[in-house]
């Protein structure tokens, strides 16, 4: 159930021109709801990363829907998530009549996301297959978040499930070949086949995160398992509704998914400008995407969504960008400096957004059946930061996404200075890769464990003769608290002397010693004495 507040925030309905425009209807709940059924990945990541106790358990009321249904309301979606149905309306008098069911708790339009404002192509260029393991020409982009160096570390993807929200997808490229695909569905056709009319926008996003296709293109999470769902419809001048986007969201989340990337924006430019969200719903709290998306970071999923392109002014970034649980994307070109057209901040409650930046433009992507295309925006900025955080979860599974968002931010080319218009910079997040292919080794002993401020021993996984002086140490998000001084009592054993005037509380931490290109590391629990 929402609270009255939220309810009060809502924007006011137009009665004008109702026919044939989807709305939403926020229900109060029952008594004795029916639990949703999740899938054992979707439990163990609310165990993990989430929080069993959030928005999302129970079905939508089946009694309420059936007399909603019996009054001749066609029912588009239903949300768990919201407590909600949006619904097609045909006429002004059906819109009046919602509002005499008693368990309807209020009404708002379904957004649309309007057409987007600019999109550069450069052209498309059929190339050659390429004979060599290589990059190709993707491999500017991602040398600019440093994928190349975390893929020798041994790090694809491997594990993680990525949800692609997008105008449709065609996946015959070559670049698609080996992609694990669990699943797709059509939120706008109710079809199982994800593929559309706008499905060249699909191909080009899918391929940017983890397309595969050895030297042309190389995707950073090219081994990850996607979903793929339909939300946008082409037919209708480039809009999609925003329930589209929740349905899939909710279909994504039952599946056990651990990151959803996307590149649409809700905020205004309605038919009806009395549909309008003012600007203060700029808060991250109040438009119902933003609070769809929020109670998926509650639930632990990483939800990455472009800045979109109605910069340069301020505030240009639109839900559910402006969420504060919302990794939203900024658009560099290739020498790094911002395009005029990237979404700028500041939110309406003054946080600062972005929250990062990647290269957007002139991104090489597939196209079509063979080809391979240029083109620019945000919506292609997005996806890569997806794929770097489809591999940081790799490493990281216990990750939540607020804690993702912090990772990538604190190592921002711009975490000394951050602006609304970089946001904290290009991620370089390398530092919290452990190598997987022989030079790390990442299981050695600390001992007392748990420790306090005082001496600990870091047992090595082999002999050493010489080490670095000093040793690192992490929180358990990869965030770097201190260098510390050690001494090395003998090849194998090494002291370390953590400072009582730190300040630190208790938790779980990371120690790490350098010994030429191997690094050895450690958990350990400090207790705060």
């Amino acid at each position: 159930m929402f609270p009255r507040s939220f309810i009060s925030l809502l924007f006011v309905i137009s009665t004008l021109n109702a026919a044939d425009k989807p709305h939403w209807v926020f229900l109060e709940s029952e008594s004795t709801p029916t639990r949703v059924q999740l899938t054992n990945r979707a439990t163990q990541r609310l165990l993990t990363r989430g929080s069993m106790n959030t928005p999302g358990n129970f079905k939508v009321s089946e009694s309420h829907l059936a007399l909603l249904r019996a009054a001749g309301y066609q029912i588009r979606h239903t949300s768990r998530f919201l407590n909600a149905v949006s619904v097609v309306i045909k006429d002004n008098d059906q819109l009046a009549t919602l509002h005499e069911f008693p368990f309807v708790q209020s009404i708002s339009p379904v957004a649309q996301y309007p057409r987007k404002r600019f999109e550069e192509i450069s052209g498309e260029t059929v190339l050659a297959r390429g004979s060599s393991l290589g990059y190709g020409e993707s491999e500017g982009q991602n040398e600019m978040l440093k994928i190349p160096q975390i893929h020798r570390y041994g790090y694809d993807g491997s594990g993680v499930l990525i949800g692609v929200f997008d105008m449709g997808f065609l996946t015959v490229h070559p670049a698609f070949d080996g992609m694990d695909i669990q699943a797709q569905y059509d939120f706008v056709d109710h079809e199982v086949d994800a593929s559309g009319p706008g499905d060249w926008h699909g191909i080009n996003v899918l391929s940017a995160i983890g397309g595969y296709d050895p030297g042309d293109l190389i995707g950073p999470a090219y081994r990850a398992t996607f979903l793929l769902a339909r939300t946008e419809d082409v037919s209708h001048e480039s809009r999609a509704e925003e329930d589209n986007w929740v349905a899939a969201l909710e279909w994504a989340d039952s599946l056990g998914v651990d990151i959803i990337t996307t590149s649409l924006n809700y905020f205004k430019q309605f038919d009806d400008p009395n549909e309008n969200y003012p600007p203060s719903a700029l808060d991250g709290q109040t438009t119902i995407i933003a609070r769809a998306a929020n109670i998926a970071a509650e639930r632990g999923i990483l939800v990455v969504n472009s800045a979109g392109n109605e910069g340069d002014d301020p505030s240009s970034i639109w839900p559910p960008s402006d969420s504060p649980h919302v990794l939203s994307v900024g658009w560099v070109d290739t020498q790094q400096e911002i395009s005029r057209f990237s979404g700028r901040g500041p939110t309406y409650d003054g946080r600062i957004k972005p929250n990062i930046v990647a290269q957007g433009s002139l991104v090489y992507m597939a196209s079509g059946v063979s080809g391979y295309i240029r083109r620019s925006g945000t919506s292609y900025a997005a996806p890569q930061i997806a794929g770097l955080a489809a591999l940081l979860l790799q490493a990281h599974p216990q990750l939540s996404p607020d804690s993702v968002i912090a990772i990538f931010e604190e190592h921002g080319d711009r975490s000394f200075a951050p602006n609304n218009t970089y946001g904290w910079g290009i991620p370089d997040i390398t530092s919290l890769f452990p190598n997987l292919n022989g030079s790390t080794s990442k299981n050695c002993l600390i001992y007392p464990n748990p420790g306090q401020s005082g001496e600990i021993r870091m047992v090595l996984s082999n002999a050493v003769s010489e080490l670095a002086e000093l040793a690192t140490l992490y929180d358990i998000r990869g965030m770097e608290i201190t260098a510390i001084t050690i001494t090395q009592e003998s090849e194998r054993i090494i002291k370390i002397s953590i400072p009582a005037g730190l300040g630190l509380t208790s938790q779980l931490m990371i120690l790490s010693v350098k010994s030429g290109d191997r690094v050895y590391a450690g958990k350990f629990v400090y207790l705060k004495s």
